[in-house]
């Protein structure tokens, strides 16, 4: 990958001197910053901005490590023959009209790539931005030179989009609005073979990138990008386009690939450690705090201390704060008593700090009132960060930002700045914090928003960085191995649940009939009250068919239930007779086969209500035992699982057994496309599988 980033020489297949053309913006943007040898390559002209053309890349008189290629798509593969010959290692295709064109485009995109890989070739693109480097100053890409004239702001935040103009969007916002610096663009496109999975690692070892962001519409190669971010030292964070029905519509006509299901891709993200951001700005803001805050891990609380110019402005941040899980801390009475020195005597000093009063106080003295608070709050041991609110303009407010950054970086404790003033002074302001590596924000909720995914990083216990131990999966035995094999479509509820016994899934005491007599004997053995369910092929929603009768309590009932199952089915089908079990939680459990991630595992709060309530957690399979308890522990219903209104907690150990078992089933089985575990009832005995279908394809 190392020629695409720093390539010693580039030829530009499809350079022009007319300069609304993209071929001309490509050569310039070279000049102006790339420090390597430029090829343009154009039979019509002899020189293109000041250097000698060429007809042909093999006509290069030198070696070319990189070409970039902006020429339209059906000329695509003639240029790629061409750099074959001329044995080019990469070659970044800027042009569109490929596979998001529809089918005429992905024939010939798979045309190109079919070439490209007979030879060894790599592909950047197509229909994309290309790269721009802001520490070195080279732009491998089509962009107008005229957005690039406030100048490259070199910084330590990598990028990697999946949109063209998005990716120039981003440079723009960030060049102009003076809040981070950036490290490189990568601007991806169709991903035809250079993606997220070979971009990143090459970024994980950059020396110029301490955080990664990523704008992506799909996920190529889904389980190797999760491999790749699992445990990743630099901080990635991910935009994920595409998750909603219609943003998926675009994102395949965009992209032309699917985008998966956005609640998988949440929950797989989340396994893996990887911060999922909700918008554009939001990711920026996300990344560039991370690369502002040193990432050290520590036994932090998450305490906060607020210092504020204004009561109502500490009001409105604690609700922020505890709306995020972020305590506000409880200042130590050293604290109080530094702080209340330069308070007015009838101020008691609590947290949030309203700073106003004592800079009034002390308006003629010239004591730096927040210096001095800034330093009783960040030497208490209940301070974990510090959210500063900042008025520019007014003369009684001044910040000595040097002294600030010294202060947060010798505690290491983060300050982040929530700002309020006159535009242009706010605009000064932003740029000089940049520069001493504070983060400032113009949104409260943004600020503190932001803060909370610092704290949740530096606080991150150990499990959030989940190894690959998993065990080994047991094996079923050889007789419902040839039923896997060869049956096809929903299995019913009684099969599935034999697979899963053979996982050591605990299920419902239950028994199959075809008579009244056996139901009867059936029932007898088990024990009333029994549930009695219609058993049809294909059949998944039993309650809606009317084939569910619960509590049947005597031999009566039991018969009358079952001439009337019979009757219902027309006499075919069996009937299901179980021990009505009668539990404190219902919960749904799951796996399902994602184009992206492959085999992923769910648990939801479950029964009827699991489409109501949809609160349900994702991950991609195998887990391991922590992995299984990290997932339990993403429901919003925590408290249903903890113990509620005098029922015991659930034992989430044994829910996280259960949770590996359904993974490993779907490793081992490649043709069970879906597992629906609804519900498990929670018992003081422990938790059994009551409902549950097989899907396999």
């Amino acid at each position: 990958m190392d020629f695409f980033f720093n390539p010693k020489a580039i030829a530009v297949v499809g350079a022009t001197p007319n300069p609304f053309k993209g071929g001309c913006s490509i050569v310039k943007n070279l000049i102006a910053g790339y420090q390597g040898r430029i090829y343009p390559v154009n039979p019509r002209y002899d020189t293109i901005e000041g250097l000698p053309a060429f007809p042909s890349v093999s006509a290069v008189d030198g070696p070319v490590d990189l070409a970039i290629v902006f020429v339209p798509a059906h000329a695509t593969p003639d240029a790629i023959e061409d750099c074959i010959r001329k044995g080019v290692r990469g070659v970044m295709i800027e042009s569109g009209g490929f596979a998001e064109t529809g089918a005429d485009g992905r024939r010939l995109q798979q045309r190109v790539l079919d070439m490209a890989r007979a030879a060894g070739i790599r592909l950047w693109g197509p229909n994309c931005m290309g790269l721009v480097d802001a520490v070195h100053s080279r732009v491998f890409s089509f962009m107008d030179p005229r957005a690039l004239q406030a100048g490259l702001v070199p910084g330590n935040v990598s990028l990697v989009v999946q949109s063209g103009m998005l990716s120039a969007g981003f440079l723009v916002d960030i060049m102009t609005h003076g809040i981070m610096g950036i490290s490189k663009v990568c601007s991806v496109g169709n991903k035809m073979d250079v993606d997220e999975c070979d971009l990143v690692p090459w970024l994980q070892e950059d020396p110029d990138t301490a955080v990664i962001g990523l704008y992506l519409e799909t996920i190529a190669r889904g389980r190797r990008f999760a491999d790749i971010c699992r445990g990743s030292a630099k901080p990635i964070v991910v935009l994920k386009g595409g998750k909603s029905f219609k943003g998926a519509q675009a994102a395949m006509s965009h992209t032309a690939s699917l985008a998966g299901n956005r609640r998988i891709v949440s929950g797989v993200l989340a396994q893996t450690g990887v911060i999922e951001a909700l918008d554009f700005k939001q990711m920026m803001d996300i990344c560039r705090c991370l690369a502002m805050v040193p990432d050290n891990t520590s036994d932090s609380k998450g305490g906060v201390a607020v210092l504020t110019f204004s009561g109502g402005a500490g009001i409105v941040s604690s609700d922020f704060l505890e709306e995020m899980g972020l305590p506000v801390a409880e200042l130590a009475d050293r604290t109080k008593n530094n702080l209340q020195a330069v308070f007015p005597d009838w101020m008691p000093v609590a947290n949030p700090v309203d700073l106003w009063p004592a800079m009034e106080k002390n308006a003629e003295t010239g004591v730096d009132i927040y210096g001095e608070a800034m330093n009783a709050v960040l030497a208490d041991p209940a301070v974990d960060a510090v959210l500063l609110h900042v008025f520019v303009g007014n003369f009684r407010i001044r910040i000595n930002l040097p002294d600030l950054a010294r202060q947060s970086r010798a505690a290491g404790k983060p300050v982040f700045i929530w700002l309020l003033g006159r535009r242009d002074e706010a605009y000064q302001f932003q740029m000089a914090a940049r520069e001493q590596g504070v983060p400032v924000f113009q949104e409260l909720y943004r600020a503190v928003e932001c803060l909370r995914t610092v704290m949740n990083r530096k606080k991150r216990p150990a499990a959030v960085i989940p190894t690959k131990e998993t065990g080994e999966p047991s094996p079923p035995s050889p007789e419902m191995k040839r039923f896997l094999d060869y049956a096809s479509g929903p299995l019913n509820e009684f099969v599935s649940k034999q697979i899963l016994k053979t996982y050591d899934i605990p299920t419902v005491d239950e028994a199959t009939v075809a008579d009244v007599d056996e139901c009867l004997r059936a029932a007898a053995r088990i024990g009333y009250p029994v549930v009695m369910k219609g058993l049809q092929e294909g059949g998944v929603h039993k309650t809606e068919l009317g084939l569910v009768y619960l509590d049947i309590r005597n031999k009566s009932t039991a018969t009358r239930t079952f001439k009337i199952l019979e009757r219902k089915m027309g006499g075919r089908g069996r009937v299901l007779i179980q021990k009505h079990v009668k539990g404190h939680v219902e919960l749904i459990l799951g796996l399902l086969r994602d184009p992206q991630f492959g085999p992923c595992v769910m648990i939801g709060l479950g029964g009827i209500m699991a489409e109501v309530f949809q609160d349900a957690a994702f991950a991609m399979a195998p887990l391991n035992h922590q992995e299984a308890l990290a997932l339990t522990g993403r429901l919003q219903g925590q408290k249903l699982l903890d113990g509620f209104r005098g029922n015991p907690p659930v034992n989430r150990d044994e829910l996280a057994q259960i949770i590996t078992a359904l993974g490993n089933i779907g490793l081992t089985h490649p043709r069970i496309q879906e597992i629906d575990v609804n519900p498990l009832i929670v018992t003081e005995n422990g938790a059994v599988a009551v409902d549950a279908t097989i899907i396999l394809r």
